[in-house]
């Protein structure tokens, strides 16, 4: 099993100019995620840094990392098998061992992530081996029909939004792009 790194959740230095320290993680969140929107060679390139800080996130995080003890790629997972079904990581519950499918989507902050962005995911994740599905988006707001999508789902649907990305303990100015994008 990998080690995981510690990370501070305050940097040991503040840059000037800089007015709390939730300033300065939320412009280092913005830093990475302007420089995955602006840097990345493609699309397919964004999304797998995005999945790659996401799945950095979900080990990281204080809340997070007390619900899951492991969290893979597509790749990386022991059952993933064939193309990648829309599900971009697997995540185990420490407690139980229950798998939950993960959907990681880089979308435009200021509009509504729309159904077409999830549907695939939730008609490949409704079922076993997953007892639990996890959407997280760089936006917050959704639009009714991906709203009414998962609702009264058998395999219940959370959301992570960029608030919660902003707001998490996770010190970002550990997280370099490129370091993001390794599956090892």
């Amino acid at each position: 099993m990998q080690q995981r790194k510690q990370v501070h959740t305050l940097p040991l230095a503040r840059p000037s100019g800089i007015g709390s320290w939730h300033d300065f993680r939320v412009t280092t969140l913005g830093a990475l995620l302007d420089d995955f929107l602006f840097r990345s060679t493609s699309e397919a390139d964004r999304d797998r840094k995005f999945e790659g800080l996401v799945r950095e996130f979900l080990r990281t995080d204080t809340l997070w990392s007390a619900e899951f003890d492991e969290v893979w790629t597509w790749e990386q997972w022991p059952d993933g098998e064939g193309d990648k079904a829309w599900v971009d990581l697997v995540a185990r519950k420490q407690e139980t061992g229950d798998l939950s499918a993960v959907r990681c989507v880089f979308h435009d902050p200021d509009s509504p992530l729309p159904k077409k962005d999830i549907e695939k995911f939730l008609s490949a994740s409704g079922k076993a081996p997953f007892t639990g599905r996890l959407v997280v988006a760089t936006t917050d707001t959704w639009d009714s029909d991906a709203e009414t999508a998962i609702s009264d789902q058998d395999v219940p649907v959370r959301k992570i939004g960029l608030t919660d990305l902003l707001s998490s303990s996770v010190d970002w100015t550990e997280f370099k792009p490129d370091s993001l994008v390794s599956t090892s």
